[in-house]
């Protein structure tokens, strides 16, 4: 994730809250709790957050990232807007989504579940009884085009699931 490609906004720094970093935040988002879950990456200010902790108070979102452990390193981020490369996707995006192999054309399977790990998520791919993981990282993972309704893959030495 950088600041440089074309981005969308999830949400807006209202203000600081606290005094151990927490901001507040306007979601602009209709997923507020999985866009912005720990561990969730944003870019405010041209910086790159972690999420660490998020809650709620009244309309807004109460969020911790790493780093940003004091009123005024929070205060700094007022006004700020947080935003996600557009390439990003949520699970449920991808569930359904034919898996095609980049080498062969040929259709591996269709997602059925997108399994969460500390590395990389993993898609579990199913083609009748027979089942594919595919590790969600760049090497393997080309594009996915959700409006097309498939993902394309390169995966060495696969064949179909």
């Amino acid at each position: 994730m950088t600041a440089d490609g074309p981005d969308l906004r999830v949400g807006r720094v209202v203000k600081a809250h606290g005094v151990k970093g927490a901001v507040q935040v306007e979601a602009l988002t209709d997923f507020p709790s999985d866009r912005f879950s720990p561990g969730s990456r944003v870019l405010a200010a041209g910086a790159l957050l972690t999420v660490t902790a998020l809650d709620r108070k009244g309309d807004h979102l109460l969020l911790r990232f790493e780093g940003v452990d004091t009123r005024e390193a929070a205060a700094r981020l007022g006004g700020a807007y947080l935003t996600v490369p557009l390439d990003q996707y949520y699970h449920y995006q991808l569930v359904g989504l034919s898996v095609v192999d980049q080498r062969s054309d040929r259709v591996l399977g269709t997602v059925a579940e997108v399994l969460e790990y500390e590395a990389n998520d993993v898609l579990r791919v199913t083609a009748g009884l027979k089942e594919l993981l595919v590790p969600m990282v760049h090497s393997i993972v080309r594009s996915i085009d959700p409006s097309q309704g498939r993902i394309v893959v390169d995966m060495p030495g696969e064949g179909s699931a």
